[in-house]
């Protein structure tokens, strides 16, 4: 009985080391450029656009509100209004604000804060990926921002 729990308890460590290694493994390496083409994919593919939208973030929800009555689109722009309010960022009073966007995506908080702010703001916004530059580009030719 004795060399029965040793050799369970042996073998419990061995596969316990075993699963740690594995885990503690990337799943793929991360190598320079690496993400800002993975954004570049799934840009040009419209992955992201399509499930997203133009923000990709969560959004919003109060206390009161639950996130099967109010749909995502419009939590999305809660959401940037209430971290235009933390940031003490008032549309009215900050009318020349700067903002940088630092992973912007394909710049959709990036529009709605420079249509928010109005025309005197300067509204940066910054990705790794080249494509995701493109498509903001295109948007905000289209959308005339």
């Amino acid at each position: 009985v004795k060399i029965g729990v040793a050799a369970a308890g042996t073998l419990a460590l061995a596969g316990t080391g075993f699963v740690k290694l594995v885990l503690d493994k990337p799943s793929r390496p991360y190598k320079e450029g690496s993400v800002g083409k993975e954004y570049d994919e799934w840009t040009e593919l419209g992955y992201v656009e399509y499930y997203w939208g133009e923000h990709i973030h969560l959004g919003y929800y109060s206390k009161e509100e639950k996130y099967r009555n109010k749909p995502l689109r419009e939590a999305q722009y809660t959401f940037i209004d209430e971290m235009m309010e933390f940031g003490g960022i008032d549309p009215a009073a900050d009318s020349e604000a700067k903002v940088l966007d630092v992973g912007c995506g394909f710049g959709g908080t990036s529009r709605y804060l420079a249509r928010k702010l109005g025309p005197k703001s300067d509204v940066t916004g910054i990705t790794l990926s080249p494509q995701q530059v493109k498509r903001a580009t295109e948007l905000a030719v289209e959308q005339e921002t």
